[in-house]
């Protein structure tokens, strides 16, 4: 049916794509991007490669990744990692972008990557993403998933959680509210929630 595991490499293709089927607020994102790969390369990408302790895939019976929760214990370390060894790789690989196509939203991330509000890291110093393939959502793997990244990030010493999710996904913020995180942050198209852990 469906089974939770730490992140491997090999997921790295797998887990692009369920970014990409899910990247429009829950919805398919195929084709609204200049590059298939970019929403990865944003938002599943970094996290393979600095956060595999705390990050986990969901397989389904044919062994094939169908969902993710990348989580990160700490957000200024992971962000100024990015700085420094994923951003300039990812910025080269897109370089070919002329400036006003970098007002696209997704492009403009790729050159401006947006920090997490530094006010609120005393308190939810650990952040993450969730995703899974609607064929695995309504069933329970969801919540599975958080408790996994909330496991490990409270193993590991973490205050508290948050994820930034946009505005317009209302299921998603109905989901996190049964889970128990309240909203922390509203700003103009996203909200970010939060939760204390320990």
């Amino acid at each position: 049916m469906g089974v939770i595991r730490r992140v491997q490499e090999d997921d790295c293709d797998a887990l692009y794509e369920v970014c990409l089927l899910t990247g429009d607020s829950g919805m398919d994102a195929s084709g609204l991007h200049a590059d298939p790969k970019m929403l990865g390369d944003v938002y599943v990408g970094p996290y393979l490669k600095f956060a595999s302790p705390t990050s986990f895939a969901l397989i389904d019976e044919s062994n094939l990744p169908v969902g993710y929760g990348l989580s990160v214990l700490d957000t200024e370390s992971f962000e100024e990692l990015c700085r420094g060894e994923w951003w300039p790789k990812i910025q080269e690989k897109y370089s070919r972008f002329q400036e006003e196509e970098r007002e696209c939203w997704l492009i403009h991330e790729i050159f401006n990557p947006t920090p997490s509000p530094t006010r609120l890291l005393d308190r939810y110093p650990s952040h993450g993403h969730i995703d899974l393939l609607p064929s695995m959502q309504g069933k329970g793997f969801g919540r599975k998933m958080m408790t996994s990244m909330e496991t490990a990030l409270t193993k590991l010493g973490s205050a508290g959680f948050h994820l930034r999710v946009s505005s317009q996904n209302l299921r998603a913020l109905k989901f996190y509210a049964a889970l128990g995180y309240a909203v922390i942050d509203d700003s103009p198209g996203v909200i970010t929630v939060g939760k204390r852990l320990g």
